[in-house]
């Protein structure tokens, strides 16, 4: 076996992967090493040597992946800088409570930090983003004694180690980004938090993946001039900033002067700055299937040390002191770049296999590609949790299978080049394709065709790119032609990416699929291959190739588990219905959504949450749009926008965009909002029926009842949106009443108070969150709720939901759901009971006779 050094990494690589599944690491390692003992002394037994040995090495090695997992799990997800933080944001609640102030419930602290940036500072839509390696906080000595068993002086900073993400907002930010360098040393008063995490199905948690990635909390700075750069970085540090900060203006001068969006292209290609690049670039390269071009990694690498050895054949230089220059001069690149995961695997790659040609280690390249990842496991055994890992090793793989073939064939010498791109983008795309829906809910076929295009493009805009930083300190003007070259490059890059809009089937979005059909996809597929591969490179008997109907079999497996990913059964299912009317309330944060799924199939969602206007994060593309994937839905019939509020509508444009929904609803229209302008726009572009609801209408979905109680046809034209002006939709089903009240105050619920009929069982978003303006008592005993869903957002700084709204609903004595503490409440009904559960596990049923009630909790992991 050639590829020796598969065995050990295979093993590293499981091992490191079941480390991060397996709760109980102790216990099952010690099943696995039972398990191996037993097999090898049967092995031993029957005399297979080689297949002991090979078993004995595997195992070995996947034992200590686990325990390297599992340790380095332990360690990122409590880190001694998580737990300062607790003990400090549990002492200042105890403080701020004995004040008689209010905190968030959530863990939340107020300190002073020091540490090292971890790397530039990056501009974003709300301020200015600092990475800090923490290494000291001040807390005022809070719990200092406890953690460290410091004597004395409590008031000193704790030495802990943590990494976190800070935001400093205000004007002063801006002007003081290029202070911020990484490597720098600095010091700032930060507000500490948990970062976001949304409990719904089908959506990543957050938290646990910036844990993974070395940040365990995230903060705010009221102002730049809080942080004080105490110390600068290195020699080399500072100057390799210095290089990257006028690699970056250069760039935005010599490329900017054409197209602002095309020196954003190129700084994401040349140096890894995605700053510049906005959201509307990246999804359509994402459709494409062409999004890698523009994030460094391989292909970035390789064409750079192509670039270098060429340069070095063509002055006539070879050798062994050409490959040394060669690895030194990619050290430095990534350095220059700021490093990074892609960019740090990618150079190894690179090193390891001029290292190997520098000393004549004549090896396979899958022996250098497994070496590669079995280092990168060793040094960072969380790596095999990040799905950037996956997908550069599974297309590295794929190509190094498929090349030896493609060599084998005897093609015209013009036709070469064109069929190894091809194959090797469709050896990659079946390697990758269930990893894309695992991760991303995105399958696109656009990129085999596209890549012809982009990988050639993306190598215009590097290489420009590339030279004009040099050329710029010797002549402005030549940097400005060169600048053109890789606007084109760029420009083009976008401009291929157009063939989705024509053919839209090429690339779609898809649910996650279950496990169990990716393993079998991945078996099915590496039969296939293996049987195909004995065939067509040997010429044994019928017997040494294995029976005839096998390949076949295999082949028809992985076709019929690609099919499975690409129908999603599920969705089939779910548009049919149930007979049954369900209702999930999606933990959004700080705002409004809910997915209606009525008896026949029919679906209508209720507001689509978001965030700020200047936050960059989609949380309808990355929590809504999932959680409705999760639950088996790909059209959605109608949306309702309760207003316009940020918090909930934020989400809608890509809810529309990517479920196509017959109707979109709105109450009383805004002409002067910005926000809903465009949805309508979006809407009628696409062909929906964009209607203005007030209260009166009805209509009646699967023999449902669906209601507007509010509001009322204005009487003058609003000038900005209204809370009071908020849509109040009923759904009713027989006994069962969900009642849907966005964000009215104590003036409409007087109203609604008179008008909405009793109901046996009845089910209420409680209205803008819990504050204090609504959910007057008056209203609560009128309506009388069986269940009250509070939608409120972890740390939120409104005091949502206030206490004394939650006492007022004990007190009608309704149940109380929170999605900031339960996550996605789902609600199942026939009409005459009520079955309710939560993401976290807790459940809850209620049936119109009071004969049937059960309340339990449970906690998901």
């Amino acid at each position: 076996m050639r590829t020796v050094a598969a065995t050990p990494a295979i093993g590293l690589l499981a091992g490191a992967a079941f480390g991060l599944l397996v709760p109980n690491i102790s216990l099952a390692v010690g099943s696995v090493v039972l398990l191996a003992c037993v097999v090898m002394t049967y092995l031993a037994w029957r005399r297979c040597w080689a297949l002991g040995l090979v078993l004995a090495v595997g195992a070995a090695f996947f034992v200590g992946g686990a325990m390297l997992s599992a340790d380095a799990w332990r360690k990122a997800w409590r880190p001694s800088l998580r737990v300062a933080f607790e003990e400090i944001a549990r002492a200042q609640r105890v403080g701020a409570s004995a004040e008689g102030r209010r905190l968030p419930e959530d863990d939340e602290a107020f300190a002073t930090v020091s540490g090292v940036l971890r790397a530039d500072a990056a501009p974003v839509a709300s301020g200015v983003s600092l990475s800090v390696d923490v290494d000291h906080i001040d807390g005022k000595g809070v719990g200092s004694r406890l953690l460290s068993g410091q004597q004395g002086n409590d008031s000193r900073p704790l030495f802990v180690r943590g990494g976190i993400l800070v935001t400093v907002v205000g004007s002063l930010a801006t002007s003081r980004v290029e202070e911020w360098r990484s490597g720098r040393r600095v010091r700032m008063p930060v507000e500490l938090r948990r970062p976001s995490r949304y409990l719904d199905p089908g959506v990543p948690d957050g938290e646990r993946t910036l844990a993974r990635r070395g940040t365990t909390l995230v903060g705010t700075v009221k102002s730049g001039a809080l942080v004080e750069v105490l110390a600068p970085g290195n020699w080399w540090d500072e100057r390799v900033a210095a290089t990257r900060s006028f690699a970056r203006r250069t760039i935005a001068a010599s490329v900017g002067r054409y197209s602002s969006r095309s020196a954003a292209i190129v700084a994401a290609i040349v140096i890894g700055d995605r700053v510049g690049l906005d959201q509307d670039v990246q999804r359509r390269l994402q459709e494409a299937g062409t999004y890698h071009v523009i994030a460094i990694s391989g292909g970035n690498i390789a064409i750079l040390a192509g670039l270098i050895l060429g340069a070095f054949r063509f002055a006539g230089l070879f050798g062994r002191g050409t490959a040394v220059a060669t690895i030194a001069a990619l050290v430095a690149y990534a350095c220059l770049v700021g490093g990074g995961a892609s960019v740090d695997r990618a150079t190894l790659m690179a090193v390891v296999y001029l290292a190997s040609r520098a000393i004549d280690h004549r090896s396979p390249p899958l022996n250098a590609l497994a070496v590669v990842a079995a280092l990168l496991v060793a040094t960072d055994p969380l790596v095999v949790a990040d799905p950037a890992f996956l997908l550069t090793f599974g297309a590295t793989f794929a190509i190094l299978i498929v090349m030896p073939l493609v060599q084998s064939w005897h093609l015209p010498r013009r036709a070469v080049p064109v069929v190894t791109m091809f194959m090797m983008s469709v050896a990659a795309e079946a390697m990758l394709f269930p990893i894309g829906a695992l991760v991303f809910s995105r399958v696109t076929f656009a990129g085999l065709a596209l890549n012809f295009l982009a990988i050639p493009l993306m190598g215009v805009a590097q290489i420009a790119g590339m030279a004009l930083v040099p050329v710029a300190l010797v002549s402005t003007q030549l940097a400005a032609v060169i600048g053109w070259v890789a606007h084109l490059g760029a420009d083009g890059l976008v401009r291929s990416a157009d063939l989705v809009r024509f053919a839209p089937v090429l690339t779609y979005r898809v649910a996650p699929p279950a496990w169990s059909t990716v393993i079998l996809y991945y078996s099915a597929l590496c039969g296939w291959w293996t049987l195909w591969r004995r065939r067509a490179t040997t010429t044994g008997t019928f017997e040494s190739n294995g029976p005839r109907w096998a390949r076949p079999v295999a082949a028809i497996v992985a076709a019929g588990a690609t099919a499975w990913i690409l129908v999603e059964p599920q969705s089939i299912l779910a548009a049919r219905g149930d007979g049954r009317l369900h209702v999930t309330f999606i933990d959004v944060g700080q705002g409004d959504a809910a997915l209606v799924r009525f008896p026949r199939g029919s679906t209508l969602v209720v507001d689509a949450g978001g965030l700020s206007a200047s936050s960059s994060f989609d949380i309808g593309d990355r929590v809504v749009g999932p959680t409705l994937r999760a639950s088996g839905v790909r059209h959605v019939d109608y949306v309702a926008l309760t207003h316009g509020d940020p918090d909930h509508i934020g989400g809608a444009a890509s809810v529309i965009r990517d479920f196509r929904p017959r109707e979109v609803w709105e109450g009383i229209p805004v002409p002067r909002s910005e926000p809903l302008t465009a949805l309508r726009l979006q809407t009628q572009a696409s062909g929906a029926r964009w209607a203005n609801v007030y209260s009166g209408n009805r209509v009646a979905i699967d023999e449902v009842e669906v209601r507007a109680w509010h509001p009322p046809p204005a009487d003058w034209e609003r000038q900005h949106v209204r809370n009071d002006d908020s849509m109040v939709i009923e759904v009713r089903w027989k006994d069962v009443s969900i009642l849907l009240t966005g964000d009215v105050g104590r003036e409409v619920e007087n109203t609604l108070a008179g008008e909405i009929p009793p109901a046996p069982l009845r089910v209420l978003k409680v209205p803008h969150h819990g504050s204090l303006t609504s959910s007057s008592r008056e209203f609560l005993q009128a309506i009388r709720p069986s269940v009250a869903v509070f939608s409120v957002g972890r740390s939120n700084h409104f005091g949502h939901p206030a206490p004394a709204v939650v006492q007022r609903y004990r007190d009608v004595g309704a149940e109380i759901f929170r999605t900031d503490q339960d996550g996605a409440v789902t609600l199942d009904t026939e009409g005459t009971t009520i079955d309710l559960q939560t993401f976290t596990g807790r459940h809850f049923g209620l049936s119109a006779a009071p004969a049937y009630h059960e309340d339990t909790k449970g906690t998901k992991p």
